[in-house]
This record gives C-alpha cells, sequence and structure tokens, in this order.
C-alpha cells in the first residue's frame, strides 16, 4: 500500500452551491504529486449566474466559461480522473457539496467515492488560530504559490496531506484517517456520509426518546396514524427534530424498518436515484422488499417529508 490519493477543490459562480465554475485536481502517487489538470467549467443550467462578489474572488465570468465544458462533461472526466482514489479537499462540506449539489441540479447520478477534509484533520491534529487553509499550509510547512487558485489550493491540500501522513506514519488515507479518529466521508449514488471526527460510542441514534403522540393532530393529515422511519444525514434539522415533527402530525416515528413501517424518509438524497427498487441504503432495501411481498410503504426524500408536514 502506498499514499496514493486525488485532490480536488472547486469555485463557484455564486452562493449557490452547485454553481461549479472552475475545478482543479492533483494526482498524489506515493506521497509525491505527479500529475495536474484542472479548468473552467459551464455550470448547471439553471445555476450559471454568476455573482459579483464570487468573480471579484476568483476573477472567473459568465462569458469566460460560455464556451467551457458543461458540468455533465466535467463530472465524468473527474469521475475518471479520479479513478478509485480517496478525493482530499480542504472543506469538504464545500468542494464536496459542490459535487453532489451540480450533479443533482443536472440530475444525474452522483459518484461513488471516498472523501477526506483536511480541516477536519488539521482540527484533530493541531491547535491552531484558525483552520483556513493558509493557517494549515503553513503549520505543516507547505507553500502556496501557483498561478490558478483552484490548482493552488488542490495541490495544498495534497502537501498537507502527505505532511499529516508523515507525522501519523500513515500508509494510505484510511491510515490517515484512523491515526486520528476521523471517519472517512462516503459518497455514491443516493447515499451520502460526511468525514467528521468519530461518534462515540453510543450514538445519537442510540439516545432518541420517542414523542408522545400529539393530542391536536389533524386526523385528516397524510401522516397520521403512520408508522415512519427516517434513514441518512437529514439537512435541515435533527433526527430527534424530525421524530417530533412527525409525531406533531400524529406519525408514529420508529428506529427500523419493520412490517409496521409505512413512510420511510431518506436524507440528503440526490433525488435522480430514488427509482423503483434502488437500495440506497439498508433501511431503503428492506422498505423495497417489502413493497414488493405488498406491504404499504411510501418512500420519501426529505423534501417530500417537509411538503407533508
Amino acid at each position: 500500500m502506498s499514499l496514493d490519493f486525488t485532490a480536488i477543490d472547486f469555485e463557484t459562480a455564486s452562493g449557490r452551491p452547485g454553481s461549479a465554475c472552475s475545478v482543479g485536481l492533483v494526482r498524489v502517487r506515493d506521497g509525491q504529486v505527479v500529475h495536474k489538470s484542472g479548468g473552467l467549467i459551464r455550470p448547471p443550467a439553471d445555476l450559471g449566474e454568476f455573482a459579483e462578489w464570487n468573480t471579484s474572488v476568483h476573477g472567473i465570468t459568465a462569458e469566460m466559461v460560455a464556451t467551457a465544458p458543461p458540468w455533465r462533461k466535467v463530472a465524468a472526466w473527474i469521475a475518471a480522473y479520479a479513478g478509485p482514489d480517496t478525493l482530499i479537499c480542504h472543506n469538504a462540506n464545500f468542494n464536496i457539496g459542490v459535487l453532489r449539489h451540480a450533479c443533482t441540479a443536472d440530475d444525474i447520478p452522483w459518484p461513488q467515492v471516498d472523501f477526506l477534509c483536511t480541516m477536519v484533520l488539521a482540527r484533530r491534529a493541531f491547535p491552531l488560530p484558525s483552520y483556513r487553509l493558509p493557517f494549515v499550509a503553513a503549520e505543516c510547512g507547505v507553500e502556496l504559490s501557483g498561478r490558478h487558485q483552484v490548482l493552488i489550493n488542490a495541490r495544498g491540500a495534497a502537501l498537507v496531506t502527505v505532511a499529516l501522513a508523515r507525522q501519523h506514519r500513515a500508509a494510505t488515507p484510511a491510515d490517515l484517517a484512523d491515526a486520528l479518529a476521523i471517519r472517512t466521508g462516503h459518497l455514491e449514488p443516493g447515499r451520502y456520509r460526511p468525514t467528521v471526527r468519530r461518534p462515540p460510542t453510543h450514538s445519537g441514534r442510540d439516545r432518541l426518546t420517542a414523542p408522545d403522540a400529539s393530542p391536536d393532530a389533524d386526523p385528516d393529515h397524510p401522516l397520521y396514524g403512520r408508522v415512519i422511519v427516517f434513514t441518512g444525514a437529514l439537512k435541515t434539522r435533527t433526527r430527534q427534530q424530525a421524530w417530533e415533527d412527525a409525531a406533531r402530525a400524529g406519525a408514529i416515528p420508529e428506529k427500523d424498518v419493520t412490517g409496521r413501517t409505512n413512510i420511510l424518509v431518506i436524507g440528503d438524497l440526490n433525488p435522480a436515484v430514488l427509482t423503483p427498487g434502488a437500495a440506497t441504503s439498508g433501511k431503503a432495501a428492506r422498505a423495497f422488499a417489502l413493497q414488493a411481498k405488498g406491504q404499504d410503504i411510501e418512500v420519501m426524500t426529505e423534501d417530500d417529508f417537509i411538503r407533508s408536514l
């Protein structure tokens, strides 16, 4: 095994997370940068408006990307360039968020990839006044220099990862994550798991408290009397809050899909992959299997659930 990975960085046209307008990729093999690539992107059609503030930061305009490859082609190229590599980026919430939301905007499935965030790694490794890339790079002895910002940032994240791996005698990105007690993030069609500090042994799921049924719930509400289960990371509320919202509408929240379940809500799901039989999680697989046997189970996205409330 060797320290192989691909680092990635995006710029966006606006504050909308899927408005990818530039990408930089840096390939690392055995702890050495061996290749760099990237370029401009024509954002998804509904996200192509450039904000003045974003342009002031990266200098990219709508005119500059007018003839650039569209996101749909760039997404396929990124997947081919990275191959089976773990993706490394600084601030995965932003960069992996761009990847996810741009794919959703173009109605294409998310790629399958593991990823790590150098910001999360650095927070575990060092006490710093700020965990922005310049501070983390300086702590690791990495110089940020170059002409193209996305390549500067991708290279910086790559070299920070190499420095951290050497400090912790990690041979692979997975070893580095283990050394710093970080959970590797994962993305695949219909499923997203962020990269975070490893949770304690007793997770929040185990501490869920079943709320009392609401005596004021409307019997005509579409959730009334329905047994509801949640799976995946919810974007708009905690799992406990989702339980409480469901109970106020007269639903009965439970932890696992069983013969009683009527609704399964799949959190942080790309709607493009919610198709009949799509096993986006273990709970979804059980729900579709029970559906096939005739059980009345409706599968919802988080947005569907919010609208039903």
